[in-house]
């Protein structure tokens, strides 16, 4: 019944906001990967009320920074600090910025192996002392999971006990070498765990650090009075339920 209804109320405001829009129109959606799971979600549920197509495409975050730029895309959804990089760039319709969603760090494991005790942050770290070895991924990419990774390590005051297992590997090879068994457990975006991993559960709230995702209409916007009614979809409490669904947090308001 609650799903029913949740299609019920979204498909409702999505129309509402997309009143006045004559003809079906196209919205080209860029966004960073810790966004994309719920952003496919939303999407679904956007062209089935409205009939609109989305043109989704995702990417890292430095990629995402500099095609949005370059390129001509309706919509952006990325960290709150690249939205301020693209805001001084003349990239956006200021009016348009909403926060939508905020995301933490997980730790994931390798299917069938035990999941370690992560819940404090005495647990927490006795677990990355007691592990063989530890993947993240490149604190040196902006914007991305790696570099909460390292702070939240160095914030537990352990980053030096652990520094000599800790190895720097992209996102999905990292969580490759998890499953094969090359590597003991990872630190990556929750909304970006796959499913060939288990995910252990999230970094302790006393050293949790979050990606704040906020969205906005490009100042390039072909559509743009759909590419605004997109935008506000994305952070309206309709659509909070697939931003929780995907592992993050909604913020919209």
């Amino acid at each position: 019944m609650h799903g029913i209804l949740h299609k019920i109320s979204l498909g409702a405001l999505v129309l509402a906001m997309s009143a006045g829009i004559a003809t079906a129109a196209e919205v080209r959606l860029i966004a960073v990967g810790g966004a994309k799971s719920a952003l496919d979600r939303i999407i679904a549920d956007y062209t089935k009320a409205t009939g609109n197509e989305v043109k989704f495409t995702a990417s890292s975050p430095p990629m995402v920074a500099q095609r949005v730029a370059s390129e001509p895309f309706d919509v952006v959804v990325q960290s709150a600090p690249a939205m301020d990089d693209s805001a001084r760039a003349g990239v956006l319709k200021a009016d348009t910025r909403v926060a939508v969603a905020r995301g933490g760090i997980g730790m994931a494991v390798r299917k069938g192996a035990a999941v370690p005790d992560i819940s404090t942050p005495d647990a927490f770290k006795k677990a990355l002392i007691a592990a063989s070895s530890i993947v993240i991924t490149d604190p040196a990419m902006p914007n991305a999971s790696g570099i909460l990774t390292e702070r939240i390590l160095t914030d537990a005051g352990i980053m030096d006990a652990i520094k000599a297992k800790v190895k720097v590997i992209g996102l999905d090879p990292g969580q490759q070498a998890i499953s094969k068994g090359e590597a003991e457990l990872g630190f990556f975006n929750i909304s970006e765990v796959r499913d060939y991993v288990t995910y252990a559960g999230p970094v302790p709230p006393a050293l949790q650090k979050y990606t704040n995702y906020e969205a906005a209409v490009t100042a390039k916007a072909a559509a743009p009075d759909a590419a605004a009614a997109f935008v506000k979809m994305l952070a309206s409490a309709g659509a909070a339920g697939q931003w929780k669904a995907a592992g993050l947090e909604p913020q919209g308001k």
